[in-house]
């Protein structure tokens, strides 16, 4: 199962780096023994961040889940308690949430789905790894790497194991178009230096379409690069 709920909120001195504070009233509001199940979890089945819609100028926090245990425990607490005030303890602010969207999909209906996104927009700052180094631009097969071993660990039906055509998939994959600038994601008192904006991926192989359109349709889910339970990575797709 795969699912994302988005609320609208509003609050005097709010502000889009606030994401670990979210986080942690998040940990603080769900059942303690799934908090020590995630804190001992290497990868977390879930996402978290917060973001402003350059549009319509609101501030979301989306949350996603991409098993069904954690959308149990996480989106569902905010379903069934029908969550209006969140306090946020350590800065004393109180926030309102205005409306409430949510989407439920699993891989299998999103592996069918023919539907061409292969623009990602990423919301919040996004980071990886590459030779033990955070990164200032992305690697695509860096980042869609990740979410194979994501589908791989919380899907009980798609399996993406054939290590030969994934390593062929990846070097296939690239970045068409680009427009990207460094931006700082704020986790408490560290800065931690990201890229934001947006990107166009193809493929070199139309025999990987299918597959592309999968994993990046997944990676709104899953977000892409590291601490995206923390507010890193959260993305959208774009035509």
């Amino acid at each position: 199962m795969l699912a994302k709920i988005e609320m609208e909120i509003e609050g005097n001195g709010l502000d889009v780096n606030m994401s670990s504070l979210f986080h942690g009233y998040l940990m603080n509001s769900i059942d303690s023994n799934y908090v020590d199940y995630l804190h001992y979890n290497e990868t977390h089945p879930y996402t978290s961040c917060i973001y402003k819609d350059m549009e319509s100028g609101k501030i979301f926090w989306k949350i996603t889940t991409f098993n069904k245990n954690a959308y149990e425990m996480l989106i569902k607490y905010f379903l069934e308690n029908d969550v209006k005030n969140i306090y946020l303890e350590k800065k004393g602010i109180e926030v309102f949430v205005k409306s409430v969207s949510m989407t439920k999909t699993s891989f299998e209906e999103l592996f069918l789905n023919s539907e061409k996104k292969n623009k990602i927009h990423f919301l919040t700052p996004t980071t990886h790894k590459l030779n033990g180094e955070l990164q200032i631009f992305p690697n695509i097969s860096t980042l869609l790497l990740g979410v194979i071993n994501k589908v791989n660990q919380h899907s009980d039906t798609i399996k993406l194991e054939d290590e030969d055509v994934i390593i062929d998939f990846l070097e296939k994959v690239y970045i068409d178009e680009y427009y990207l600038r460094t931006k700082y994601f704020f986790l408490e008192k560290i800065r931690i230096k990201g890229f934001i904006g947006n990107v166009k991926i193809k493929s070199k192989d139309e025999v990987f379409c299918q597959l592309l359109n999968f994993l990046l349709q997944v990676s709104e889910y899953t977000g892409l690069g590291v601490k995206t339970a923390l507010g890193m990575g959260g993305i959208k797709l774009e035509y």
